[in-house]
């Protein structure tokens, strides 16, 4: 069984990477202006088995000083909740109009760097998730995302891992070096040859049957604070973006745009 684990992480090689508000401040996490309408593969809903291609050195792409590109690409509609009256008012609707919660996933999300840097100064996330403690989990690289209007595109990679594996590399974040093919091919892409945890946060994701799409209602909890999140991919966000607004309209619950991805409100800690 995967063993509870903590966000923050113990192992003092974490404390390597306390000048990341420094990093910050030099534009080391953001989300940039303008938005693809096009969209490359998809992802799998909430912890559904899944693995996306990683193509070698070909999957990842750039130089030291600009974003490198992390292929295929996720097209996303983002939309902000004001609070858990807002989210709860949208699950009932959900439950009642759309047959229920399909299917319900606790995710803890862990993140990792080199020591120096190596992948937030190319804006690469790499990212540990377990679902429902010991039922999956998954490593993903994330490239640098474009977030506009509520349409957010970021190109990722993902990996399933053996649920099992996971405390060990909570423990020793380097072992993924060796034992994950994703990891291992970035590494060597970007020069990377050990990691540290930079930790992490938890995050309830309820999918839904809704307009032909998987809709993900999330409750994200960080240690700053509480995000409610709706977040549906799709290769039409536009489209979909206006039918979900006037969904949210109909029930008479507010909304907004979501202005930064998950990892950005971790790092920066801000609810945005």
């Amino acid at each position: 069984m995967l063993q509870r684990l903590p966000l923050r992480f113990t192992d003092a090689a974490a404390k390597a990477y306390s000048h990341r508000a420094q990093a910050i401040r030099q534009g080391g996490v953001s989300s940039a202006q303008g938005a693809s309408r096009g969209a490359e593969g998809s992802r799998a809903a909430g912890g559904r088995t899944f693995v996306r291609s990683f193509a070698g050195g070909q999957a990842l792409n750039g130089g030291t000083d600009r974003a490198a590109e992390v292929k295929p690409m996720e097209v996303e509609v983002k939309i902000r909740l004001p609070d858990r009256a807002a989210y709860d008012k949208v699950a009932v609707a959900l439950g009642r109009d759309k047959g229920g919660v399909k299917a319900s996933y606790a995710q803890a999300n862990y993140f990792f760097d080199g020591p120096n840097r190596e992948l937030n100064s190319r804006r690469v996330v790499l990212r540990l998730r377990t679902y429902n403690g010991d039922q999956k989990a998954t490593i993903t690289i994330k490239g640098k995302q474009v977030l506009e209007n509520g349409i957010g595109t970021a190109s990722e990679v993902e990996e399933d891992v053996a649920p099992a594996k996971a405390p060990g590399y909570l423990a020793a974040p380097s072992a993924m070096l060796a034992e994950v093919p994703l990891v291992k091919s970035m590494a060597n892409k970007f020069g990377v040859t050990s990691l540290v945890g930079l930790g992490g946060f938890k995050n309830q994701r309820d999918c839904f049957d809704w307009e032909g799409h998987t809709l993900e209602l999330d409750e994200t909890v960080f240690e700053h604070g509480i995000l409610y999140e709706i977040e549906v991919e799709t290769d039409k966000p536009v489209e979909l973006r206006t039918k979900l607004e006037a969904f949210l309209s109909a029930l008479g619950v507010p909304f907004s745009y979501s202005q930064t991805s998950k990892f950005a409100n971790f790092i920066n800690k801000t609810l945005l």
